[in-house]
């Protein structure tokens, strides 16, 4: 197995950030994997609570990387500390295109993921298995949220093909991050076209919207563009049906603290330590009208709604699941 570095990309939670570390060092193969560790630095307008909070995640970083060596919890650990505020889109193509164009390869994380002790063992497998398939740009480690998205009970392997990848938790290949464009010269074109916007929303009808949300400066993401580059080349991800990615951010201390901490929270002791990968790339019908029912807009009943939040609080499936479809019998 070739193992791929791993970027964790922090910014100002030194908690969080630890807890990620340290969860990544008890996986299996930590010990011979390198680990970079880039954080972010300060806006021109940071209070200086903030200032001190990103001061103390610098230091917490060096200071971590030096015990982690001791105690050989990794191969290596890199520290890249920025004293400006790159903002996370720049930092994460930044940050990922330097260590690709070294190794090759790429796991990255963000600072408020704690993995499954497999997690490595997955990302690994994954990635030698799939990178010579052209059309696998990215290994994924999460999923939508488990309890809103079920997976066939006959569905034989343990990851799905997807047309939208996941970017919490990801991966991928030197040969397939240089084939993506950043810029959005293609949009303006893109939009005159209805039947590619239909097409472009199978991985979500809330994909255009973010796009021009991103065109016109209201969200900075690297992750719509990467989206839309997977559709441009006609290319997929491949997603775990148990995720090896627990999300600890949403409680409070992050950008997206509004969104349901239990919609984010998972039981990465249960994801499988060797699981059952495809040999064939292709698209489950009902997987992909789930994923794309759990990404659509149009809103339930509110009959319909009620009996679904009753079933989840019981943890019971809930029966009102498919408001569209990609693929109709």
């Amino acid at each position: 197995m070739t193992l791929a570095p791993i970027i964790v990309f922090n910014y100002n939670r030194p908690d969080h950030s630890l807890q990620t570390w340290e969860a990544l060092s008890q996986n299996e193969y930590a010990a011979q994997t390198e680990l970079y560790l880039y954080c972010d630095g300060p806006k021109s307008n940071a209070s200086e609570e903030m200032r001190l909070r990103i001061a103390e995640l610098h230091k917490q970083a060096n200071l971590y990387a030096i015990d982690a060596m001791k105690q050989g919890k990794f191969k290596a650990v890199h520290v890249v500390c920025a004293e400006q505020n790159k903002g996370l889109a720049n930092s994460i193509i930044g940050g990922v295109t330097d260590v690709i164009n070294m190794q090759g390869r790429v796991i990255v994380l963000e600072d408020d993921l704690l993995t499954s002790p497999y997690f490595l063992k997955y990302m690994n497998s994954a990635l030698d298995k799939y990178e010579s398939y052209p059309a696998v740009f990215t290994i994924s480690a999460n999923r939508p949220p488990v309890n809103k998205m079920a997976i066939p009970e006959d569905y034989p392997y343990d990851v799905f093909v997807s047309l939208r990848p996941f970017s919490t938790g990801w991966a991928t290949w030197k040969e397939k991050w240089e084939r993506i464009d950043w810029s959005l010269d293609y949009l303006d074109d893109f939009l005159k076209h209805p039947q590619q916007i239909k097409s472009f929303h199978h991985g979500g009808d809330d994909l255009t919207d973010m796009l021009l949300m991103q065109r016109d400066g209201k969200i900075d993401s690297w992750a719509i563009r990467y989206v839309f580059q997977h559709f441009y080349h006609h290319a997929v991800a491949i997603l775990p049906c148990i995720p090896y990615v627990d999300n600890i951010g949403f409680d409070g201390t992050g950008i997206h603290s509004w969104n349901d901490e239990r919609d984010f929270r998972n039981n990465v002791n249960v994801a499988p330590e060797n699981p059952r990968l495809p040999d064939i790339i292709y698209e489950d019908e009902r997987i992909i009208n789930a994923f794309f029912s759990y990404y659509c807009n149009s809103k339930r009943p509110l009959w319909q709604k009620a009996i679904n939040s009753i079933c989840r609080k019981f943890s019971k499936p809930v029966p009102f699941v498919i408001k569209k479809k990609v693929y109709y019998e």
